[in-house]
């Protein structure tokens, strides 16, 4: 395939762009996904705020419940001890006052849980108003962290479009079959399909990709800028840098 020092001048410079291109699809991809971890992180505070609440009131439902036990308990007391005016045996009166002795006692005992439920109420307030400033200002934060990130994608957008609109203009004056040949090397997963030969001391020369070496007469077929030379290792298109500058010198 017919080629020229210019053709490999102006794939280094797509090559180049479409990297800048790679580098913004990357950001494309990773803004969104911090974005919605952002979004997470206020769910979670969300959460644990009401949590804390959730806290408080299964506490009231608790206390709400024992009070109601307590009056219970108290009514029963006050009824048993205005029977005890009528009851007519010594057995029947024993009885009944080993009753209202029990319900004391169990009033004596919801009581003091009535009081552990109220340490209990105001523990958990404290953790719900704790948790309720904390989470206004992490949400603030949050919030402020992702409008930031929106505003970034929306630049990271518009310069995409920007770079597709250079790529366009870069790559119009590349011979189709020659852009063909960059494309497919690319879409097989090599993002950079043109590299350096470079040269070493004993006169060889290694892929500048691959690092793998270069058979002599594959260097020799460099040098002359006439036609693709592929890697055999990794199949880039190769091209030695002094000797490219040098004929686009000639050439200019």
């Amino acid at each position: 395939m017919a080629l020229n020092a210019e053709h490999i001048q102006r794939l280094i410079e797509l090559q180049a762009h479409d990297q800048a291109i790679d580098a913004v699809d990357k950001s494309l991809l990773e803004i969104p996904a911090a974005i919605a971890n952002l979004k997470e992180q206020i769910e979670a505070a969300r959460k644990r705020a009401s949590q804390a609440k959730t806290q408080v009131q299964d506490f009231e439902k608790k206390k709400k419940e024992r009070e109601l036990e307590l009056a219970q308990k108290e009514e029963a007391i006050r009824k048993h001890s205005g029977e005890l005016n009528t009851v007519k045996t010594n057995e029947a009166f024993k009885a009944l006052q080993s009753e209202i002795d029990r319900a004391k006692s169990e009033v004596g005992d919801i009581e003091t849980k009535i009081l552990e439920l109220m340490e209990q109420i105001d523990g958990a307030q404290q953790e719900f108003k704790k948790a309720t400033t904390d989470f206004g200002a992490e949400e603030k934060v949050l919030l402020a962290q992702i409008t930031e990130k929106e505003s970034g994608l929306a630049a990271v957008q518009a310069k995409k479009e920007t770079l597709l609109a250079e790529r366009q203009a870069l790559a119009a004056p590349i011979p189709e079959d020659i852009h063909k040949i960059y494309d497919h090397i690319r879409s097989r997963g090599k993002r950079d399909p043109i590299s350096k030969a470079i040269k070493k001391s004993d006169g060889g020369a290694v892929c500048g990709a691959c690092r793998m070496n270069l058979a002599p007469q594959m260097v020799i077929e460099v040098t002359k800028l006439k036609n693709f030379v592929f890697c055999e290792s990794c199949q880039r298109i190769l091209y030695i840098p002094e000797v490219l500058e040098k004929a686009l010198k000639v050439g200019a």
